[in-house]
């Protein structure tokens, strides 16, 4: 039940969660703006094949982002981090964020795939949301490894 608990808050309360929310509200009430990115994205084929990448080259940092968090210090033991009682909190919070992340790297390949079947709207929404979660997502991983390696230093 705990984890469950941590999962929600998790998801729901974060800086990602305002993000989406911020970019629902852009969508409802400024749609020119994002209909701006999509139509960028329908008609220069230079951003078409390259810029959809984007939340890709995020996620395989935010992975190996993930990996710090969890195994801060490779030459010596990790024992003190892994026996600590909220490690099983910073693990899910880790493996919810790689999960973020994927699921920005698929919303972005809809993009790339169905962009044509898609409002020019709808196409610079999903890409700005993939892209701006998964660097949300990893800054915050980046940040947090910064900050286990500098508690587990002696």
């Amino acid at each position: 039940m705990m984890k469950i608990i941590e999962l929600i808050k998790i998801i729901f309360i974060s800086f990602e969660a305002v993000f989406v929310l911020a970019l629902v509200l852009v969508f409802q009430y400024f749609p020119d703006a994002l209909q701006n990115v999509g139509h960028q994205f329908k008609t220069n084929s230079d951003v078409w094949k390259f810029i959809p990448t984007v939340p890709l080259i995020i996620c395989g940092f935010s992975i190996q982002y993930a990996w710090k968090i969890l195994n801060p210090i490779s030459s010596s033991s990790n024992r003190i981090l892994h026996e600590w009682p909220g490690y099983w909190k910073l693990k899910l919070r880790v493996v919810a964020s790689i999960f973020i992340c994927i699921f920005c790297v698929l919303a972005a390949v809809v993009v790339w795939i169905y962009a044509s079947g898609l409002s020019e709207r709808m196409t610079g929404a999903i890409f700005i949301a993939s892209c701006g979660v998964a660097l949300i997502v990893a800054s915050h991983e980046l940040l947090a490894a910064f900050k286990i390696r500098e508690l587990m230093e002696p």
